[in-house]
């Protein structure tokens, strides 16, 4: 395989990851390329310390209940989630009893079934529009998976890493040499435990001696996009509707993501847990992803108004200012820009806008 049919390949395989006693000030690392941090009394976070490195993987929340546990989605390595699971032991006895899944993605549900072996009787949470994407999606997701990896190994992967001279491009191997050695060692043991506890608006939970609401706020990055709510602690859990330091834009409605977004930000949070990234204390970072959206749907729709195909929009729409806004020219965060917003975002605004794809 050559180097440009390795890279195209490493594009595709970041493009389906998305379609990867506890601290107190500090954060303790917990698993390789992942850190535990404490975010308020009995929650805490497992979230990877580069978000944008190889596998990009998504944020697992714990909250301990008076005699329960709840766990907030389950990483795309079953490694990772097998650490959790080590971890809560060693803080507590409460069994986990709750999973949730805050949409389909494998990123977030590929360690449920690590959940189920190590505590049969959970209950897996999800809306019910994540159980028919599941069922649709995340099988051929992983015999995808399974085929582009087995003739790859991450060492090669890196050391053509080194020789690139695009530092983009380097990270690019760089990011699938991570999926590689994290993923390839599992999918043959990887299975799906599907969500059996569905909903389409709201559910809540008032027996762990605290109040936990899962909420369905509208379509965002999925169409069953969920988000954690906890009032007493102030503390919101968003799934991917909010991704950082990149927004992901797969498949995502665009306009009715800038609603839902809008709803989001009318909770009254003090801690924001985004699907991906670091944890925000306001809603700086939500107000610019909106704006961002906004902007992205005007400039489509302007440039379909000027007969622009849709094969052309990028290079005839304008989004300079709000790429340096979000990169700052670090290359890692351009290489997100564009492989997770741009060329989806623009394929999410055109068609939000009711416009059609050229046929293939």
């Amino acid at each position: 395989m050559d180097g440009h049919i390795r890279l195209n390949t490493a594009a595709w395989l970041c493009s389906i990851a998305l379609l990867s006693a506890a601290a107190s000030a500090a954060s303790e690392r917990l698993f390789p390329g992942y850190r535990w941090q404490k975010l308020a009394e009995g929650i805490y976070l497992h979230t990877s310390t580069n978000p944008l490195a190889g596998p990009v993987d998504g944020n697992s929340v714990v909250i301990l209940g008076e005699d329960e546990v709840f766990v907030v989605d389950t990483h795309i390595n079953p490694a990772a989630a097998r650490a959790v699971v080590k971890k809560i032991r060693e803080i507590t006895d409460k069994p986990v009893t709750t999973v949730i899944n805050t949409h389909w993605h494998d990123d977030h549900t590929n360690g449920n079934y690590v959940y189920r072996d190590a505590f049969p009787d959970a209950r897996f949470v999800a809306h019910a529009a994540t159980l028919e994407a599941l069922r649709r999606e995340w099988q051929a997701m992983e015999d995808g998976r399974r085929e582009a990896y087995a003739n790859v190994d991450a060492e090669t992967l890196r050391a053509t890493a080194e020789e690139q001279e695009d530092p983009a491009r380097a990270f690019a191997y760089r990011v699938y040499a991570g999926y590689v050695a994290a993923l390839k060692p599992e999918l043959p043991a990887l299975e799906l435990v599907y969500p059996d506890t569905l909903f389409q608006k709201r559910l809540e939970f008032a027996g762990a001696g605290r109040r936990i609401v899962v909420e369905w706020l509208g379509r965002g990055n999925t169409d069953g996009d969920v988000v954690v709510w906890l009032p007493g602690d102030k503390l919101l859990v968003t799934g991917d509707l909010l991704v950082s330091p990149v927004p992901f834009a797969f498949d995502s409605p665009m306009k009715d993501w800038i609603a839902t977004l809008e709803r989001l930000r009318a909770i009254d949070a003090d801690i924001i847990v985004p699907g991906h990234g670091a944890v925000m204390r306001d809603v700086k970072y939500l107000d610019e992803v909106t704006t961002l959206l906004e902007a992205t749907l005007a400039e489509v729709k302007d440039a379909h108004d000027r007969g622009v195909a849709f094969d052309d929009l990028e290079n005839e729409v304008d989004l300079a200012a709000f790429e340096q806004s979000f990169t700052g020219d670090d290359p890692e965060k351009t290489f997100a820009w564009n492989s997770y917003f741009l060329g989806p975002g623009l394929k999410s605004a055109w068609t939000s806008l009711g416009f059609p794809l050229p046929v293939e």
